[in-house]
């Protein structure tokens, strides 16, 4: 996508009580190549006025600080929510999530852009790349780096191809892609989507009928830790992952596949609407295609059938029990 003035990037870093890795973030900025940067983001949903005074003095301290808006959200927006605003808050035409305990590789930034500049198909609207797994400590794990890449199709060589096929692996990775800044804030709905929004907008941007492009290079890191989406509290909105699965659309011929992608969030998804109270929605997820023959037959199926049979008064007790 050739573009007539050169590209430039508003970077945003959502952030929540992460200090000490919100400056390793801004590190990995700082050693990019700057022209490409127009601005940093920082949209801060802390808790407390001594993070939100922390956050501030790593800001203060960076090389890029001039580059750097600081935006408190009083109250706190979440995650998704605080994503969106930042997106329109921007103030340049390309956008790039990075979240505050993930790093961009050396040279990841220009691989992002060059590909994008660079581009020819006007069907493309999102450019991606692979990310390395590190830990609490920033060292990599290769064997969950190798795995991520083969879960979620990225291990293959660069291409374009039609969003929605990428989401039938979930290759789109929940940050460090580049995107225009009127896509993201389009197709990024916020609070509706719970904590996997960054699935709400492959979905809907899927369904837009855009196509995406994977650079098979690595140009991030991602963490996974203790206090991630994926490992704290309730662990991921089950439930609106698989009403998202559903919603996205795919040739007929590939509907078979897509169901067996995602028969893994269905049962889950069933015991969390039943766990919530939501008891239709629980039966027609548990009636729903995504159940697989196997997944019936099991010790699991019984337990949620078990689950779903119980008298709504003890549902009732159980809810506010757990309230």
């Amino acid at each position: 996508m050739t573009t007539a003035k050169p590209l430039t990037i508003s970077i945003l870093i959502p952030t929540y009580n992460r200090p000490h890795q919100m400056a390793e973030a801004i590190a990995s900025i700082a050693a990019q190549d700057l022209a490409l940067v127009g601005e940093v983001l920082v949209g801060d949903d802390s808790s407390t006025p001594e993070f939100r005074a922390a956050n501030e003095a790593v800001i203060a301290a960076s090389p890029i600080a001039h580059l750097i808006r600081y935006l408190p959200n009083t109250p706190a927006k979440g995650n998704y929510p605080n994503q969106w605003f930042l997106g329109t808050t921007a103030r340049c035409e390309y956008v790039l999530i990075l979240h505050d305990d993930d790093h961009l590789r050396p040279g990841g930034l220009s691989t992002l852009a060059t590909a994008c500049e660079n581009e020819q198909d006007p069907r493309v609207k999102i450019w991606f790349g692979r990310y390395f797994v590190i830990d609490e400590r920033a060292w990599i794990n290769w064997e969950e780096t190798a795995f991520h890449n083969k879960r979620f199709g990225r291990n293959g060589p660069g291409a374009a191809r039609p969003v929605s096929q990428w989401c039938l692996t979930e290759a789109l990775p929940p940050n460090s892609f580049l995107v225009a800044k009127d896509t993201y804030t389009r197709f990024m709905e916020g609070s509706k989507d719970g904590n996997v929004g960054d699935w709400g907008f492959a979905v809907r941007l899927a369904n837009s009928g855009a196509w995406g492009r994977l650079i098979a290079e690595d140009v991030s890191t991602y963490r996974v830790q203790k206090g991630s989406v994926t490992t704290a509290g309730r662990g991921l909105d089950a439930h609106r992952a698989y009403e998202l699965a559903d919603e996205l659309v795919v040739p007929e011929d590939v509907i078979p596949q897509k169901r067996r992608r995602f028969s893994v969030v269905a049962p889950v998804a069933t015991i969390r609407y039943a766990r919530d109270g939501e008891r239709i929605k629980a039966w027609k997820c548990f009636f729903s295609p995504y159940w697989t023959w196997q997944q019936r037959l099991s010790v699991r199926c019984c337990v949620t059938l078990l689950m779903l049979l119980t008298p709504r008064m003890l549902w009732t007790w159980a809810l506010r029990y757990r309230n």
